[in-house]
């Protein structure tokens, strides 16, 4: 504890923070629920206001569409009577103001009649209107850049059927984006702010400039949580809400300022502040009292915690009066001496198991760095050879998916006691991870590990074990290494001698796995390049050092 913060401190800090605290979190959760609910309120208004614009947006659409769909079915077009069909088509334009053009396609896909086009027409018959039509389909495209006027439009089509039923063609109107948008703008039933349509892909409002910010509305696909609240083009804070236009292609959004939505609630949290601050100033008191008659008995048991911590179990509970403690403070200071007993006992346990790696009984990874790298520096020490023996089950993955994970943990545990069955008392097992293991041999020259390791390959390749009447067949690939002079890979000896027996390891699965294989000193001119990597890939030394040797 800092200077100065006794426990009589921290008991008022404390008391205060238990008043602070609930009315804070009080007030925080009320101004939440009102702010949540008056943007909720205001949502739903604006997805009814939505929904009716959106009505006449479709409308809108599906009238214009229909006048397109009418022109291709009068006679002078099924008949392809051209210089009737420029008549109509003049009539059309004269009485629908929205429509910049109306164009006739032949069935090859090239304009026939357009008046804004060149004699000779121009192949249309790879565009998406096109392709529709041909299919009997009546079209409203996305928004396109106009090829003599450069402006944004939207094409309407409708195919062509002749008098037999055929596919002729296609007529296609052209309004400009600029007379949809100008009615979208022009809808309001409500005083909120004007609608506006919104290119789904990107968010980005229809005609913005290049460098617009896109809306971060929701994804229409993703459950609303909430109200959208965002920064919008103007960088002010809007609620946001928009709805599918045209098979999802286009948004139809509106925007209204969270400032005019929320209104006086912010009067009505400086209020509840106020109240807030009354109770404080009413329960302090009490709370401080409550804190003085807990302090003294509080700083003994905290004197006895410390010399728990300082690992004196069996000196951390000396006799107190108890009688003078309140009930809840002795019942503390029994549980607590209690405890300290039983952690006392349970240490030990905890220190054997943190070693131990729980499935196979076998020492762990944890305890190989500690117990494998003593094993390593005895041999060195006293001029006796050690040996690394890392094995690896073949085809464990197979075995998980064919038998299952039951099966595979009763593979390595029948691994694990072949193991122990095969090892001497002095050497050391340990399970690196998964279904690879390592085997620490002191006093063990590369021919006897290789021995061992056979004999080991052997004892396992035996194992009878069967599910649901299926043989499961039990193999291993073992890497062996010896201890060399002077280690080359990894931090230390033992990391040398584990990065050697990864290596042959490797080179026996290699090799068609279900053998034993010597590392080569001879192979070391093929590893330079994983020993020139330096420190960093060489810490790796208890670990898969395979990938930076796969090289050699």
């Amino acid at each position: 504890m800092r200077p100065g913060r006794t426990i009589k401190a921290e008991l008022r800090f404390h008391s205060l923070l238990l008043i602070l605290l609930p009315l804070a979190l009080s007030l925080a959760a009320f101004y939440g629920v009102l702010r949540t609910e008056g943007l909720r309120k205001a949502q739903g208004e604006m997805q009814a206001e939505l929904r009716h614009h959106r009505f006449d947006v479709e409308r809108w659409l599906g009238y214009r569409l229909a006048d397109v769909v009418h022109v291709s079915r009068t006679d002078a077009v099924r008949t392809m009577d051209l210089p009737a069909m420029a008549r109509d088509f003049h009539a059309f334009l004269d009485s629908h103001g929205d429509f910049r053009s109306l164009v006739y396609v032949n069935a090859a896909g090239r304009t026939v009649l357009d008046f804004d086009m060149p004699e000779g027409g121009v192949d249309i018959s790879d565009r998406e209107y096109f392709l529709r039509g041909r299919q009997g389909q009546p079209f409203i495209s996305r928004v396109l850049t106009g090829r003599t006027s450069g402006k944004s439009i939207v094409i309407f089509s409708s195919p062509v059927l002749n008098p037999q039923g055929d596919f002729a063609g296609l007529v296609f109107g052209v309004v400009r984006i600029n007379e949809l948008l100008e009615m979208v703008s022009s809808l309001r039933r409500t005083p909120v702010d004007p609608s506006f349509l919104v290119d789904a892909s990107t968010g980005v409002p229809l005609l913005a400039p290049e460098d617009a910010r896109s809306i971060p509305l929701p994804s229409l696909d993703a459950p609303i949580d909430g109200p959208a609240i965002y920064r919008n083009r103007d960088d002010a804070e809007v609620l946001g809400v928009g709805l599918p236009l045209k098979n999802g292609e286009w948004l139809l959004v509106q925007e209204r300022a969270v400032g005019d939505i929320l209104g006086d609630m912010h009067r009505l949290l400086l209020l509840l502040l106020a109240v807030s601050g009354l109770t404080i100033a009413v329960c302090t008191p009490f709370l401080l009292r409550l804190a003085r008659r807990v302090t003294g008995p509080v700083e003994r048991i905290s004197a006895m915690s410390e010399r728990i911590m300082a690992g004196e179990y069996g000196n951390a509970c000396p006799g107190l009066d108890v009688a003078a403690m309140p009930p809840e403070l002795e019942r503390l200071y029994r549980n607590f001496c209690r405890m300290a007993e039983r952690i006392g006992t349970h240490v030990g346990e905890l220190e054997r198991l943190s070693g131990t790696d729980e499935l196979t009984g076998l020492a762990n990874r944890r305890l190989l760095a500690d117990a494998g790298a003593r094993i390593v520096s005895i041999c060195r020490r006293a001029g006796q050879p050690c040996a690394c023996l890392m094995l690896d089950l073949d085809h464990f993955k197979h075995i998980n998916d064919v038998h299952g994970h039951a099966t595979g943990d009763e593979v390595l545990r029948r691994l694990a006691a072949a193991i122990m069955a095969t090892v001497r008392s002095s050497d050391f097992a340990v399970r690196m991870g998964g279904e690879e293991f390592a085997i620490i041999a002191p006093n063990t020259d590369a021919t006897h590990a290789m021995a061992l390791a056979e004999r080991l390959r052997r004892n396992v390749e035996r194992i009878d074990l069967r599910q649901a009447d299926m043989p499961v067949p039990v193999a291993i690939s073992v890497g062996v290494a010896g201890m060399t002079v002077t280690p080359r890979y990894g931090a230390g000896p033992l990391e040398d001698l584990l990065a050697r027996a990864d290596h042959a390891l490797y080179r026996a699965k290699q090799a068609g796995r279900n053998r034993v294989v010597l590392w080569d000193d001879a192979e070391r001119a093929g590893g330079e390049a994983w020993g020139a990597q330096g420190d960093e890939g060489q810490e790796q030394g208890v670990a898969r050092l395979r990938g930076p040797l796969s090289g050699s």
